[in-house]
């Protein structure tokens, strides 16, 4: 038996070395896998014959391996299956196989198991089924085999199955920090890398389809243009791949700078007196994620719509040229784009502006995507499209995602020839990880997320500062400028001050506008250097500082740059104490600036202290204030208005122990504001608004709040009513607050309340396609921001928190909007379980079905 074992072993060493020289040889990929996974295949056939030639078992190559793509250093993905549960002499054999094959240096992943087992394991795992997807035979009983790919198949939920692969794929991505853009890619996980590549034909595979391109082809799921660029993507990135776990000596997958430039040589690069040799790898792995990424964005809606659940999708008319179809914006005509360029700006404005569109229809997005690669001078020429691209900033709403997008398909290029030449550029420093346009757009996003109300959470701080900022546009333009002459030689911030004007003139910025613009382009760095470099306690740095910064707008603005452009370099460089270099020196910029009554009060510090004053002159001591300021903490400043701030510090300043609700009825309107506070607990925001919805109420706005001491603040804004006149609302008002103060001490009727799902005519015949968004928050594990638009129902909001509570997931801010027959609500909520992308997949299932019309 060891002779057959050593003999076998023999064989596979030499194979696989001329597979490995073969392929240094020639570089081709697909010529090292069939050989070297045949090598494989060979040495596994013999020791099977040598452990379990006797034995009704079967052995599959599964994951990697199945699919026939198994690198240098991989795992080898196995599964050994048996009729029955494997008895003590069986799991001794396995034992035995498993350990010869790490006694090879092989790095085996077996799973093992009866029929029944191994269905019953990956039933709740998607990484598991996914790895059975690929399953074919090694050795064995080949009916064993049939009949385990016949159960697991008919197990799979293909619906489940596809919206979890893309989950997981958008938590992988999240994870790496969207590594296909850093400085050290991992090229297999990273965004745009190779398992993102087989998400597309894993969930075309469980559609049943032949994932040879040629079978996709012919079904209407690639064109053959698509195909080609694929096929070419997996080349690069499995020659990559193949280098680099031959270079490394071992299974790694992450191209770290010590290892790019052994990668590039060993491919045939050598550096020039343009270009290191790493730079040139870069580059082609930097465009070849990027053509992954661009062929995502049409195939996977796509794979969706063949396994859509609705056979009747909700189709409305936007204008003449466009429809609206569920979530996605459709031409009607494709050849739009190319007939008239305009409509390449035209419809992304109109995405821009919808809340509930999401996409482009895939249709659309390859007729778009073709005209936009024949862009010319003229396009950039044309005013209608220069309005609507600096209407982009202006806009706000969504600008990150409008950024990304022309940035992905090329356009931004196209329209900026300035932009063009930092596409992938590489810095080399010791803090910055992206390319420099991908730190732009972090920086942008950075800038955005400060403007938003559901994020004040992150920097409660810069938070307020940007959202009392009048020109916010000019800040998104000074993050998408600040770097964007780098790489010309000198220095690009004042390289990028020519850009920022020559943009200025053409897109018709104020004069004010131009001039904030082109200063916070050439000193954005000013502010991060005299704060870790210099001594910011001295007199004399602070009067130099202010000398060039000049006024508190200018102040403000360059330091929002400033704390975009840090996080934006690298999350890593960012802590506290940086934070905190920056405030001292901007509050000691603005106590040097308000000598001159340059500086009007913070936003942030501004409610803060109207609330003091209001309760110093109500005869409130300071000693209370505080401790009532302490228990609201520094988040409830920056997420509630002034006159809702008022209104609580009045009724808590005295007893923030005690429950309590109180109500009042808006001037000139029909509505009344509710607060309730009272200690959290299970299930508290649905019960409420099933208590208003019992009253005939309709909830216009809701904002729920945690306190530091976990007692709920909760404000609603809920109408009466129409047949109502103003005379009874005093009657009513004290019964609700009757009902309400039952509640709060422990009596609750609302669990007695079914909605009938009554909706209106309006929304019968003009439905809108209910939408669930799930994003995981930044540096926030566990934490996630759902976004949700559906038409208005009764109960809707109480069904709603009713799900979240069933799913395990707490609601900690809520900010609910209800626009006529329409809701658009924000919750920001905790939840560790919605890492696993099946129950976060389930809870958007829930959810819609809660929304459905």
């Amino acid at each position: 038996m060891q002779e057959q074992i050593l003999a076998a072993q023999r064989r596979f060493a030499a194979e696989r070395q001329e597979a490995e020289a073969l392929f240094l040889k020639r570089k081709q990929p697909a010529v090292f896998f069939k050989r070297y996974a045949r090598a494989a295949e060979q040495l596994l056939a013999a020791l099977w014959a040598v452990y379990f030639s006797d034995r009704k078992l079967c052995l599959l190559a599964t994951g990697g391996f199945g699919r026939g793509e198994l690198y240098p250093y991989s795992d080898l993905d196995l599964a050994l299956v048996s009729p029955a549960t494997l008895d003590e002499d069986d799991q001794q054999q396995i034992a035995a196989f498993v350990q010869t094959l790490w006694d090879m240096k092989l790095i085996p992943s077996l799973k093992s198991g009866s029929v029944a087992e191994l269905c019953g394991s990956v039933k709740d795992d998607i990484s598991g089924d996914t790895a059975f997807l690929e399953a074919r035979l090694l050795a064995g009983d080949a009916a064993l085999a049939a009949a385990l790919s016949a159960k697991i198949s008919a197990q799979r939920d293909v619906a489940t199955f596809t919206e979890a692969k893309i989950l997981e794929m958008q938590q992988r991505q999240a994870k790496s920090q969207g590594s296909g853009t850093l400085l050290e890619p991992n090229i297999k996980s990273g965004s745009g890398g190779l398992r993102d590549l087989h998400t597309m034909l894993w969930i075309a595979k469980a559609q049943g389809l032949d994932t040879r391109f040629p079978s996709l082809i012919r079904h209407g799921i690639l064109t053959s243009a698509e195909a080609g660029m694929l096929a070419e993507s997996y080349k690069q990135l499995a020659a990559i791949r193949i280098h680099l776990h031959l270079c490394a000596k071992r299974a790694e997958d992450r191209l770290i700078f010590d290892l790019q430039g052994q990668v590039a040589e060993s491919m045939g690069w050598q550096d020039d007196s343009r270009q290191r040799k790493s730079e040139k790898l870069m580059r082609l792995f930097y465009r070849t994620v990027k053509t992954i990424k661009q062929l995502h964005g049409i195939l996977l809606p796509v794979l969706q719509e063949r396994i859509d659940t609705n056979p009747y999708p909700i189709t409305l008319r936007i204008d003449d040229d466009y429809i609206q179809v569920n979530h996605q914006i459709a031409a009607r005509n494709p050849d739009i784009f190319l007939n008239n360029p305009e409509h390449i700006f035209k419809i992304v404005s109109i995405w821009q502006s919808r809340n509930d569109i999401t996409s482009l229809e895939p249709k659309t997005l390859r007729a778009w995507w073709g005209a936009s690669r024949k862009i010319k001078r003229s396009f950039y020429q044309n005013p209608a499209n220069r309005r609507r691209f600096v209407e982009f900033f202006r806009n706000g709403n969504g600008l990150t995602h409008v950024l990304r997008f022309l940035n992905l398909y090329g356009v931004l290029g196209c329209y900026l020839p300035a932009w063009e030449k930092i596409v992938g550029l590489l810095q080399h420093d010791l803090f910055h990880i992206y390319p420099v346009d991908d730190h732009i757009l972090t920086v942008v996003h950075n800038m955005r997320r400060l403007a938003l109300d559901k994020h004040t959470h992150e920097h409660p701080f810069a938070s307020s500062l940007m959202q009392g900022f009048e020109h916010k546009a000019v800040l998104y333009m000074a993050a998408f400028f600040h770097d964007i002459a780098k790489g010309r030689g000198g220095d690009h911030a004042v390289l990028g001050v020519d850009d920022a004007r020559a943009f200025s003139d053409g897109h018709g910025l104020s004069s004010h506008e131009a001039d904030l613009l082109a200063w916070l382009v050439e000193e954005h760095l000013l502010m991060s250097a005299v704060a870790q470099k210099e001594d910011i306690q001295n007199p004399e740095v602070i009067r130099a500082f202010c000398r060039k910064v000049k006024t508190y707008e200018r102040l403000t603005a360059l330091y929002l740059l400033t704390v975009a452009d840090i996080r934006g370099t690298n999350p890593k460089l960012w802590n506290t104490w940086r934070a905190s270099l920056l405030e001292n020196l901007f509050h000691a910029a603005v106590y040097h600036l308000s000598s001159n009554g340059n500086t009007p009060n913070l936003l942030y510090n501004r409610r803060q202290q109207r609330a003091a004053d209001f309760l110093t002159r109500s005869g409130a001591p300071e000693k209370q204030q505080k401790k009532l300021f302490q228990m609201l903490g520094s988040d409830y400043f920056a997420s509630h208005q002034t006159r809702e701030i008022l209104w609580h510090s009045t009724n808590l300043v005295y007893d923030f122990e005690t429950p309590r609700i109180r109500s009042r009825i808006l001037p000139k309107s029909n509505s009344f504001q509710v607060m309730i506070f009272m200690p959290n607990g299970p299930r508290l925001f649905a019960r409420l608004c099933r208590i208003f919805s019992r009253h005939g109420f309709d909830i216009l706005a809701a904002r729920a709040f945690v306190t530091a001491h976990n007692y709920i603040l909760d404000t609603f804004i809920v109408q009466i009513p129409e047949q109502h006149d103003p005379e009874d609302y005093p009657n009513i008002q004290s019964a609700l607050e009757a009902e309400l103060n039952s509640f709060i001490h422990g009596y609750d009727l609302s669990e007695q309340q079914y909605h009938t799902g009554r909706i209106s005519r309006r929304s019968r015949y003009m439905p809108i396609a209910p939408g669930v968004m799930i994003a995981q928050e930044e540096d926030f594990p566990g934490w996630y921001t759902i976004d949700i638009v559906a038409v208005n129902r009764p109960l809707l909001l109480a069904d709603i928190a009713e799900v979240f509570f069933a799913h395990d997931v707490r609601i900690r801010y809520a900010k609910i909007a209800t626009l006529d027959e329409r809701i658009e609500d924000s919750f920001r909520v905790f939840s560790e379980q919605l890492a696993d992308p099946k129950k976060q997949s389930a809870l958007k299932q829930a959810l819609l079905a809660q929304l459905a019309v």
